[in-house]
């Protein structure tokens, strides 16, 4: 019996050390947990300077102890502090494979199972489904075209609103259409 519960334990030991310890050095790696912040140092009391989302990619360069630094070292002045800054995660937010996004729902209309792969598709998803599903009515998107596209994107474009895009009609920049996820409202 002993044996048994030596065993179950090292086990567990050895299971929560491989999902703590997934980033091992520099490479490419997925924000894991809804979000997480960006910190200036590499402690959890640091001054945060951003904050990533779910299946966000971010690129790792070091790791030091529990955090994984994700910019080069600037100048601390562009943050209002004194010297050489870079900006850190938390080791335990990030994972070496990118989290599925969840599922579309079963009683949801088919459009839905062609937007899993929507950026923050969990947090908007009615509003994609709706705005896609309009689209499609007024013949300015297909359902081809979100198969090809697989959903929508995030738009760098306008970094403080929560704006997606996504391609009718060809994969050109005429053909983005937007969507501020907020307000429901689409543009070109």
């Amino acid at each position: 019996m002993r044996i048994l519960t030596t065993c179950i334990f090292l086990a567990a030991v050895v299971a929560s050390s491989a999902a703590i310890g997934q980033v091992k050095g520099p490479g490419t790696y997925y924000v894991s947990v809804e979000k997480t912040d960006e910190r200036l140092a590499p402690a959890a009391n640091a001054k945060s300077t951003n904050v990533l989302r779910t299946r966000q990619a971010v690129e790792v360069l070091e790791v030091k102890g529990q955090w994984a630094r994700v910019t080069k070292y600037y100048d601390g002045q562009v943050e209002g502090v004194p010297g050489q800054v870079a900006r850190w995660v938390a080791v335990k937010d990030l994972s070496a494979a990118r989290p599925a996004d969840e599922v579309a729902k079963s009683d949801e209309p088919e459009i839905a199972k062609l937007l899993t792969g929507s950026d923050d598709f969990a947090r908007y998803r009615k509003a994609f489904i709706k705005a896609s599903q309009e689209l499609i009515q007024r013949k300015q998107c297909s359902v081809q075209d979100f198969k090809e596209v697989g959903g929508w994107s995030k738009s760098t474009n306008f970094p403080n609103k929560p704006v997606y895009f996504t391609y009718c009609g060809g994969m050109t920049k005429q053909n983005r259409v937007y969507l501020n996820a907020a307000t429901g409202e689409v543009f070109r």
